[in-house]
C-alpha cells in the first residue's frame, strides 16, 4: 500500500520557479510513496486532481498539507498534515 501526500501552496511572496516538494516533505519528517503539489503556477490546480492522480498511481493513504514555500526546499507548514483517504 502506498502513501501519498499533497502540498497544497498557498500565495507566496517571491516563491522559487522550481519548488522541490519532495526534498520539502522530507525535511519536515514524512515519509511518503508520492509527492504532488497544488498551486497556481505549478504542479496541479485543484486538490481533487491531484487527489484522483495519487488515487489512480496506487496510493490508498493520501494526506494534504497547507503551506508556504520559503525556498527550494523548505516548506512552512501552516497546519497539521490531513488525512483525505486510507
Amino acid at each position: 500500500m502506498k502513501d501519498g501526500l499533497i502540498v497544497y501552496l498557498v500565495s507566496t511572496p517571491g516563491m522559487p520557479e522550481e519548488f522541490n516538494a519532495p526534498a520539502a516533505i522530507e525535511d519536515l519528517g514524512y515519509t511518503v510513496d508520492r509527492v504532488e503539489v497544488v498551486a497556481p503556477d505549478q504542479g496541479f490546480f485543484t486538490v481533487e486532481d491531484a487527489w484522483h492522480f495519487l488515487l489512480t498511481r496506487g496510493c490508498a493513504r493520501i494526506r494534504l498539507v497547507v503551506g508556504q514555500a520559503e525556498g527550494p526546499d523548505h516548506l512552512r507548514p501552516l497546519g497539521p498534515a490531513v488525512r483525505l483517504c486510507g
